[in-house]
């Protein structure tokens, strides 16, 4: 095998090595390795070290005594596996050194075969994206995921470390029974140790197998497989369905053709604009080109995504400027139709208003429940012996990785997909309502959607936090809370109460109907306040994206400089309450908001992307 397969997708500097994280040793577990398995290695410059013992406790023996003299990366490899060198590229080919294993999920169609074959069933924390317990033929894995492939690739830093892990695991019970795959042992003692975290790395869509049994991929060669992989899945039936299907297909053109992830962006944030534009003409005509651009501009944005997840070529700053221009194309949207209404006499700036806030709430809302959680999932796995069978895991729980969702399971799961309104969905309310021609319509019909979406997230989460189902403990508190809860004043919240994540979004309801008291009935100063209201929501978006990419929030500084909710629902009061045209200070209000944020916010992501190196958390659409 080799990383020529035909057919090809894109140029040679998309299929290029980065090496940045290639090299090291390669010890091979399991017996004799196949010609193509080492064919498969060869473009990653491994030095294959290790050779000789027949028995799984002289295998990791051996490895131990590698792990412990080198200086670079080692890499375990299960001796039965085949799997093109295409698929590993995101494991041995990764921009940066971390510890890390190959997993597949479940394919599609699953029989007796496969869940008697030599692929160890894992499970892998989604919050952390690691790899949290194993199982082999002597050991339980409570609730699994996915399967691990048989390659593990050993940071640098961890090689002394894996090197006791091993050596341990090697003087083991477990070593010595029949039929446990030495590189299943070896996994699972490093992951059991818990000292080293073993990140889950997803070889989507690729054929893999091990020994008898092969796990099928996507239709087509290696390189095709990649590109179906970089396709984001789940991320909503629209675009499953509608959106992706183009967009890989223009992400194929853009490979072959050097395009960069972040020229994308902009090119997909220059096409929603221009929607804005025509939608801003009040033409019918203009209304459907506009109706048109909008979905071009949600294709393009799934290709800059693409294009990164393709050629590894992730960063902070380019997930937050994917994040941000969508959000800057549907607040240039609602406004331009709420202008439109305004021109043919009827005032819509109102609803234009509660729209943008419920918008934010829910997006806000989203984003401090999932911190939450993964505040509570934090705790690293505590150590567990390599001779106890279990793993600690509920009595009675599963432990066969269960296939993709299909029939009722599979509608019942695109139903609550289109409930929670993701982007795609957006875009078409928004697009159908242009079509209406109607701008009472369209914003009608988003704020409804976004209404029902808000429903729908707040009785689930809400009912199982106040039924005490939700795991949560005080002692695991979120800390990004305090960073995304805009008080300058006031005390921030620590996140110890049972519905603190529930208090930035009650914020932005907050000062969004302190904005619509203070603009009273005049049209205009409606519209400032759309625009004050706009700027808040930007610098919140803005926040999300730095507390999730980088961990870093907006500073004390800028919270204290823009007053915080606090302080601008005062000043909100006054203008409402002592100023007869309301409108200019609104306008002005906003400016100077929106002024702060973005001189901050360019600073911060300016020195992060100085001083930071490439992270797999890419936020691409």
């Amino acid at each position: 095998m080799s990383l020529d397969e035909r057919p090809l997708v894109g140029d040679a500097r998309a299929r290029s090595l980065h090496g940045t994280s290639a090299g090291g040793d390669l010890v091979v577990l399991g017996g004799t390795p196949d010609a193509d398995l080492l064919a498969s290695l060869e473009p990653f410059a491994l030095t294959r070290r290790g050779d000789g013992p027949d028995q799984p406790a002289d295998q990791l023996a051996s490895a131990a005594d590698v792990a412990a003299r080198g200086s670079g990366p080692l890499v375990l490899v299960a001796a039965d596996l085949r799997v093109s060198p295409v698929a590993l590229l995101d494991v041995l080919d990764a921009p940066r050194d971390t510890t890390a294993a190959a997993v597949v999920g479940a394919p599609a169609v699953v029989g007796a075969p496969v869940a008697e074959s030599p692929f160890a069933p894992v499970r892998v924390d989604d919050t952390a994206r690691r790899v949290v317990s194993v199982g082999t033929v002597r050991h339980v894995v409570s609730v699994p995921t996915a399967y691990a492939v048989g390659v593990l690739r050993v940071a640098a830093a961890d090689r002394a470390r894996v090197a006791e892990v091993l050596r341990a695991a090697a003087t083991s019970g477990s070593a010595r029974e029949p039929g446990v795959p030495a590189f299943d042992l070896a996994l699972l003692a490093v992951v059991r140790d818990a000292v080293v975290p073993v990140a889950a790395v997803p070889l989507a869509h690729v054929t893999v197998a091990r020994g008898d049994v092969e796990l099928p991929g996507a239709p087509g060669s290696p390189w095709q497989q990649r590109l179906r992989a970089a396709s984001r899945g789940n991320d909503g039936v629209f675009s499953t369905h509608a959106i992706r299907p183009l967009s890989r297909r223009l992400t194929a053109y853009g490979l072959r053709h050097g395009w960069t992830p972040n020229v994308v962006t902009l090119v997909s944030l220059l096409l929603g604009l221009a929607a804005c534009a025509l939608a801003a003409v009040d033409a019918r005509w203009s209304w459907v080109f506009a109706a048109v651009l909008l979905q071009a501009s949600l294709v393009v944005d799934c290709v800059d995504g693409e294009i990164a997840r393709f050629t590894r070529r992730y960063s902070a700053l380019g997930g937050w400027l994917d994040a941000v221009s969508d959000r800057v194309k549907e607040f240039t949207l609602v406004a331009a139709v709420a202008w439109v209404a305004a021109r043919r006499g009827e005032d819509l700036w109102w609803l234009a208003l509660v729209v943008l806030a419920v918008l934010a709430v829910r997006h806000v809302e989203d984003f401090a429940y999932a911190m939450r959680g993964r505040a509570q999932r934090a705790r690293p796995p505590a150590s567990l012996a390599l001779d106890v069978p279990g793993d600690g895991g509920p009595r009675h729980a599963r432990t066969d990785v269960p296939p993709p969702p299909r029939g009722r399971a599979l509608l019942v799961r695109d139903v609550k997909q289109v409930l929670h309104l993701p982007i795609a969905e957006r875009y078409l309310v928004m697009s159908v309502g242009l079509l209406t021609f109607s701008p009472a319509v369209l914003l009608w019909a988003l704020g409804a959607a976004s209404v029902v979406a808000l429903a729908w997230t707040q009785v689930g989460r809400l009912g199982r936090a106040l039924a005490g189902r939700d795991g949560f403990g005080p002692e695991r508190p979120d800390p990004t809370l305090a960073k995304l809860a805009d008080l300058a004043v006031l005390p921030r919240p620590t996140g110890r109460g049972r519905l603190s994540w529930q208090l930035p979004g009650l914020l932005v309801a907050v000062e969004a109907g302190a904005l619509l008291l203070a603009a009273g009935d005049d049209p205009a100063a409606r519209a400032a306040a759309y625009a004050w209201l706009a700027a808040v929501c930007w610098h919140l978006y803005d926040a999300v994206y730095r507390l999730r990419e980088t961990g870093r929030g907006p500073s004390r500084a800028l919270v204290r400089a823009t007053l915080g909710v606090e302080g601008r629902v005062v000043v909100l009061a006054l203008v409402g309450g002592f100023t007869d045209h309301p409108a200019w200070a609104l306008l002005v209000g906003a400016v100077l908001l929106l002024t702060a944020y973005a001189v901050e916010s360019a600073r911060a992501w300016r020195s992060d992307a100085a001083g930071r190196p490439p992270t797999r958390q890419d936020g691409r659409s």
